[in-house]
């Protein structure tokens, strides 16, 4: 079988592997800097994204790129690179080991290569569209729960200002928690994300998120068999409005139907 972005999948990979390496070899960062409230950024975090973005421009020069430590806007036009050099900074600087390098290219049919590379966990996983989802190139393949009463969830919680009202959705929240097996939060969208792909969650869902955090997350649930979708009424697609449902498709109405009720 012939895999589709054969070039670009591989100078994912590299500039992923490159990255994560940097971040996994040298230790509890010294510089750390608050973007904002508990948004951290690492001298770590601005080295992996120059290097991911070299190794990009060397091969593909004509390419877009958004990268979270550089983006000066969000464009998505024709062939676009998203790039979260560490996602889970916070967990980084605490030695906590859910964090990631999250690698993605974006075209005008959504999300085509996926590389989410988790130094500290000894995981790779990758994904190409039409091509399947792989962790440490074992085929990927989303959960069977079938009721979302069964269902283990994941989210992330919106602390940064304007990213949604905390309160309300600490409420919706609770309900999952209240009506399900449980919600985890691990601090890393991308993984998330990968974890509905290899069916150890059934779903994720948040709001205020970045491309950057979920590009790469994305096609691996899709690629892995599952449903992604912005929330109840959204008008914009996931990456664009930063309303992510991601699921294994059997629980999605459940979830769909908690969250359109939650008034977020």
């Amino acid at each position: 079988m012939t895999v589709p972005f054969p070039a670009e999948l591989a100078v994912a990979r590299q500039a992923a592997a490159e990255a994560a390496a940097l971040i996994s070899g040298g230790g509890v960062p010294e510089l750390v800097r608050e973007k904002a409230r508990a948004d951290l950024v690492t001298e770590v975090d601005e080295a992996a994204e120059r290097l991911i973005i070299a190794r990009i421009r060397r091969h593909f020069p004509s390419d877009g790129i958004i990268a979270e430590e550089s983006a000066s806007r969000l464009e998505m036009q024709g062939r676009t690179w998203i790039i979260d050099p560490l996602d889970g900074t916070a967990n980084f600087v605490h030695g906590h080991p859910f964090a990631c390098v999250s690698v993605a290219l974006v075209d005008e049919e959504g999300p085509a290569v996926g590389v989410v590379h988790a130094p500290f966990l000894g995981e790779v996983y990758h994904g190409v569209r039409g091509g399947g989802a792989f962790l440490n190139e074992r085929p990927l393949k989303v959960s069977e729960v079938a009721s979302g009463p069964a269902g283990l969830y994941a989210t992330g919680f919106p602390f940064k200002e304007g990213k949604g009202d905390p309160e309300l959705y600490f409420r919706l929240v609770a309900e999952v928690v209240g009506r399900s097996h449980g919600v985890r939060r691990a601090g890393s969208a991308a993984l998330d994300c990968a974890y509905v792909a290899a069916g150890r969650v059934d779903a994720y869902f948040e709001i205020g998120v970045s491309p950057w955090d979920v590009a790469a997350g994305l096609l691996l649930v899709t690629e892995a068999g599952g449903r992604v979708t912005g929330w109840p009424g959204d008008t914009q697609p996931p990456l664009r409005s930063g309303r992510v449902l991601a699921s294994n498709g059997r629980v999605h109405a459940w979830l769909e139907e908690l969250v359109g009720r939650a008034g977020v």
